[in-house]
């Protein structure tokens, strides 16, 4: 279990801390990079969990649509209606919304920073994300014994459950909802934990570029 999960419980602290000492974040997430990298290197190394190949035209597919419809779901703020219904303590908080360039007083600091951001964002989350929710969890959720479940094996209750948590972990949830079960989706479609990840992966570079060109600091 623990290749499976603790990279991803390490970046969920790492992003914790970086959430409340905004003024050390680009410090902190530099420090989540390495660490949280590392971590997950040393661990998934050998255990044949992620299979790379080539035929990853499903997960570039639905890579580029995931990305499109977040971005279009997140700009209808629908989320709001349901927040202003809920007690403030179960609001989930906003983004870090870190800009580099208002922040950072240093060009090559600025730059240091995207660049690093976006290896976080485009490479590790997807590999500690899906090997966390898909690799694990959606059989965990099936069996105990999860590791004779197999990978894309599927149960309405497990779709369901993993789609609700991984709505949850983010603030935007209708497009979080519908991402995960996008992905969750393209799971079962090939059983195959490589083209998620690519995937997931397309998507967050996709956001970076749409997040430095139109300065929309908020959706990273």
């Amino acid at each position: 279990m623990l290749p499976f999960v603790l990279p991803f419980i390490l970046y969920l602290v790492f992003s914790l801390f970086a959430a409340q000492l905004v003024d050390l974040y680009p410090f902190i997430y530099f420090c989540t990079v390495i660490v949280v990298g590392a971590v997950t290197i040393l661990l998934l190394r050998g255990r044949g969990i992620i299979k790379v190949h080539r035929h990853i035209a499903p997960g570039i597919i639905v890579g580029v649509g995931g990305i499109v419809l977040w971005i279009y779901l997140c700009r209808l703020h629908l989320e709001q209606y349901i927040f202003q219904l809920m007690p403030a303590w179960l609001v989930p908080a906003e983004r870090v919304s870190f800009n580099p360039f208002q922040s950072i007083v240093n060009p090559i600091w600025q730059w240091g920073f995207i660049v690093v951001r976006t290896l976080g964002l485009a490479v590790l989350v997807p590999v500690v994300e899906e090997v966390f929710w898909r690799g694990f969890l959606l059989r965990w959720v099936i069996s105990p014994d999860w590791q004779e479940q197999e990978i894309g094996a599927f149960t309405w209750s497990s779709f369901l459950w993993v789609t609700l948590l991984f709505t949850l972990s983010h603030p935007e949830w209708l497009a979080a909802a519908v991402y995960g079960a996008l992905l969750n989706i393209l799971l079962y479609w090939r059983r195959d934990l490589w083209n998620c990840i690519v995937a997931h992966g397309i998507s967050n570079l996709l956001l970076v570029f749409y997040v430095i060109y139109f300065k929309s600091w908020g959706l990273w």
